[in-house]
């Protein structure tokens, strides 16, 4: 039985330096003449394709793009891309997040294991992001920012492309997602796929602790737990795979009452999509 491991990139992957904020504000700057100002939290989590409406529409003044600024978009912003990349890399503002590389070495060693990308970058921007980092080698598949406006549709794209790749069928509960935002999360269940968060990214700690991912780790450094959580490996202290999810165990309860979370919360990891709340959203 194959799993579908989905990695984000800016934030979870890597930290770029804010390179496509500013390849976006300066083309939208040299195509229309006027340099948005918004706060990066704004597109973070987004697609591009998204991104790139809702930054012409505060430029335009609440109108929406037609096809051909989005042609536009795109490709200014893929021609301002590489020297932006640069420039965080030269300037040192480019990292590589703790303990990645090792962990997809170890997952590109198990024969049942799919790594893909779940980004929302466009798929040449995701690219361009990744060639410092060496680290596009170990994805075979992806879903990308020109899959859709939604991260939704997004990673479905990705399961498709995977599912054809490897000629095989990918249920949700073989897809895990790993992201460093509340929209990463959200898309993840929304899929009904499951879902880790990296704390040490770009997300807003209160949105990211209310989307209640099942695992939240700062960064790659504990392998172990990550292996528990994809089932490739048994926890050591024998801990059942699934004990670090729904708090049914003295180690979730450990855990639990440590971290201060409630009684709201342990319902927000409990819930398979966010439409199934009254209010329908998490915050």
């Amino acid at each position: 039985m194959k799993k579908l491991v989905l990695f984000d990139l800016d934030g979870t992957l890597v930290n770029a330096g804010g390179c496509g904020r500013t390849a976006l504000t300066k083309a939208i700057a040299e195509l229309y003449g006027v340099k948005p100002e918004f706060d990066h939290s704004l597109i973070s989590g987004r697609t591009d394709t998204d991104n790139f409406a809702i930054v012409y529409s505060l430029v335009k003044k609440g109108k929406k793009p037609t096809a051909a600024d989005m042609k536009k978009m795109t490709a200014k912003y893929l021609e301002l891309l590489p020297q932006e990349v640069h420039a965080s890399v030269r300037c040192k503002r480019y990292d590589v997040m703790p303990g990645v590389e090792k962990f997809l070495t170890l997952l590109s060693k198990e024969k049942d294991v799919i790594l893909g990308l779940g980004t929302g970058n466009l798929e040449e921007g995701a690219k361009l992001k990744l060639e410092p980092s060496n680290l596009g080698k170990f994805f075979t598949v992806g879903g990308y920012g020109e899959d859709g406006h939604t991260r939704e549709e997004m990673l479905q794209a990705a399961v498709k492309r995977a599912e054809k790749k490897f000629k095989t069928k990918i249920a949700p509960e073989n897809v895990y997602v790993i992201g460093d935002t509340h929209r990463d999360i959200v898309a993840a269940k929304n899929c009904g796929f499951h879902s880790a968060a990296i704390t040490g990214g770009f997300g807003e700690p209160q949105k990211l602790q209310r989307a209640a991912a099942e695992l939240e780790m700062k960064d790659f450094k504990d392998l172990t737990t990550f292996c528990v959580w994809l089932g490739v490996k048994t926890d050591p202290k024998g801990v059942k795979r699934g004990s670090y999810i729904m708090p049914a165990s003295a180690i979730e309860h450990v855990f639990f009452s440590r971290t201060g979370i409630d009684e709201d919360r342990l319902k927000m990891l409990r819930i398979k999509k966010y439409e199934d709340l009254e209010s329908g959203t998490i915050m």
